[in-house]
């Protein structure tokens, strides 16, 4: 039978439950759909208690990839750090792989975070206090990090030249727009490079540390889970990831202290890689419309209308008359 080609498939719950869960040392696992994005995560339950399966979307991941992903996580747990870990099946195998109609995809098993995502709402520099010292605990952890897998590079090409050539299609018909852009992305290029960028410190890095990838429990302990974006990069742009996130939230200026501060109480940061931070937040919402704008063709074109680079250039033009304005921010 000539098959109609796929680019992203949805996995039965019922064949994940009866022909890859089976394999695990589970009792009468019930699996459902969690959410659908990069990869696909499920929820799964047993004898009340509770796990994340993720597989892989087709072409995402190598398995060297996602090696390193999970001998980072059981170093991060032998250190300590609390982390949502990959599941063995009853023979020890982490990866299981199967055929789908787009082709093979990785599956692993993980434990599930304790806790909530953080109500920010609630004792907000607190929590953005005690988020700085968890990251600054993983830093501490993954110095000692070593394996032997190959894993991509958190480099300007990942975070500006790839993005931008995704971006362009979609900017055709507001050539402005797309001027403006590029040119702020070289203007972001030659600032970062400057600095110089060869001075910055390098190490394995979560990548993207926002509020929807941890959980906190009532005694402010966080436990981090998707690694998926995991990788050796620049620790001034891990960091970054957190500030982009406050900023989003207009909430920059009571997080950001305050999450630096508990960070620094546990790691010191060089005032160079200090500086790089606020380049890292612009360039990581360049990194996140190019995530965005590469997976239209699975996620759909419809939410990548005039209103959202409407929202896009807002940011960046906004982010850039207050760091390259009349007034800067620290």
């Amino acid at each position: 039978m000539n098959i109609f080609p796929v680019t992203h498939s949805t996995l039965s719950v019922k064949a994940l439950e009866h022909r890859v869960l089976s394999k695990y040392d589970i009792e009468l696992p019930e699996c459902q759909v969690f959410s659908k994005g990069l990869n696909d995560t499920f929820l799964v339950k047993a004898n009340g208690n509770k796990y994340v399966l993720r597989a892989y979307r087709f072409g995402w991941r190598s398995l060297d990839d996602i090696g390193f992903e999970l001998e980072l996580l059981h170093h991060l747990q032998n250190q300590g750090i609390p982390v949502s870990v990959p599941i063995g099946q009853k023979d020890g195998t982490l990866i299981e792989t199967i055929q789908a109609p787009e082709g093979e995809r990785h599956i692993v098993l993980f434990s599930y975070a304790p806790g909530t995502l953080p109500n920010f709402e609630e004792d907000e520099e607190n929590k953005a206090y005690f988020y700085g010292k968890a990251v600054a605990k993983i830093h501490n952890a993954t110095d000692s990090f070593r394996n032997k897998h190959e894993r991509f590079k958190i480099d300007l090409e990942h975070l500006l030249d790839k993005p931008l050539q995704s971006i362009q299609p979609f900017l055709k018909h507001r050539l402005d727009d797309w001027n403006y852009l590029t040119e702020l992305v070289e203007k972001l290029r030659a600032h970062v490079q400057n600095l110089p960028l060869s001075r910055l410190e390098i190490g394995v890095c979560h990548n993207d540390l926002h509020d929807w990838n941890v959980h906190v429990d009532e005694n402010n302990i966080f436990t981090f889970f998707d690694f998926d974006c995991c990788g050796l990069g620049w620790r001034a742009y891990d960091l970054a990831v957190f500030r982009w996130g406050a900023r989003l939230g207009n909430r920059e200026k009571k997080r950001w202290p305050a999450f630096l501060r508990g960070y620094t109480e546990e790691r010191p940061i060089e005032e160079i890689d200090l500086g790089a931070i606020l380049y890292f937040v612009a360039i990581r919402q360049v990194w996140l419309t190019g995530l965005h704008t590469g997976n239209a063709c699975d996620w759909g074109h419809t939410f990548l209308d005039d209103k959202y680079f409407d929202r896009t250039l807002e940011f960046f033009r906004k982010w850039e008359a207050e760091v390259w304005g009349e007034k800067a921010s620290d």
